[in-house]
């Protein structure tokens, strides 16, 4: 016959790693759930549409872009999202020219701009 302490043991142990076993399972469905999401993109209706073509940096002028060929000046903190709203380095787009949906800041610079996927792209010439 077991002693108290081995039986307290015992029941704990017996009622403790289905429980873990439940936790572990639950958390691991919520981590491949939460992987298979597709991420939300949310660009502004009122945001326009334009090709954007990233200046290549130099140490004696500040940045610039140019949006449909018209030259812009950069804002402080410009963010570029790609197609899976991933932030990309201005450094790294340098000279390509990339479909994009952007807004700009009070002072007319470029403040945030969203890569077009294709997908997004028919939706927009559909819509128009």
């Amino acid at each position: 016959m077991p002693t108290g302490r081995s039986l307290r043991q015992s029941a704990s142990s017996r009622f403790l790693m289905p429980l873990l076993t439940l936790s572990l399972g639950a958390a691991l469905w919520l981590g491949v759930a939460g992987a298979m999401a597709q991420p939300v993109r949310m660009i502004p209706a009122d945001a326009p549409q334009a090709k954007l073509v990233v200046a290549a940096p130099s140490a004696g002028a500040p940045q610039t872009v140019t949006l449909d060929g018209k030259a812009i000046g950069v804002a402080p903190g410009l963010r570029v999202f790609s197609t899976d709203n991933q932030l990309l380095s201005p450094a790294a787009i340098a000279g390509q020219k990339l479909p994009v949906r952007y807004k700009l800041d009070l002072y007319g610079q470029l403040l945030t701009a969203w890569v077009l996927s294709e997908q997004e792209q028919k939706a927009l010439k559909a819509k128009s």
